[in-house]
């Protein structure tokens, strides 16, 4: 049985997964084109938004 992939993650997890510090991500999770929502209390990165955001950064260079 497949294992299912997330659909969102947390700050410090998307931090680890673009190999910055949670601070930084913190400072993008306030830019208006970075996939970040509230779920309740938490800040959630959506994981097909965040590669997204990485081609559009890349494509941007």
């Amino acid at each position: 049985m497949d294992k299912m992939q997330p659909l969102a993650v947390s700050a410090p997890e998307a931090a680890r997964l673009l190999g910055v510090s949670k601070p930084v991500i913190y400072r993008y999770i306030h830019q208006d084109d970075f996939p970040s929502f509230k779920l309740g209390n938490r800040t959630l990165i959506s994981v097909d938004g965040l590669k997204e955001w990485v081609r559009k950064q890349v494509n941007e260079q």
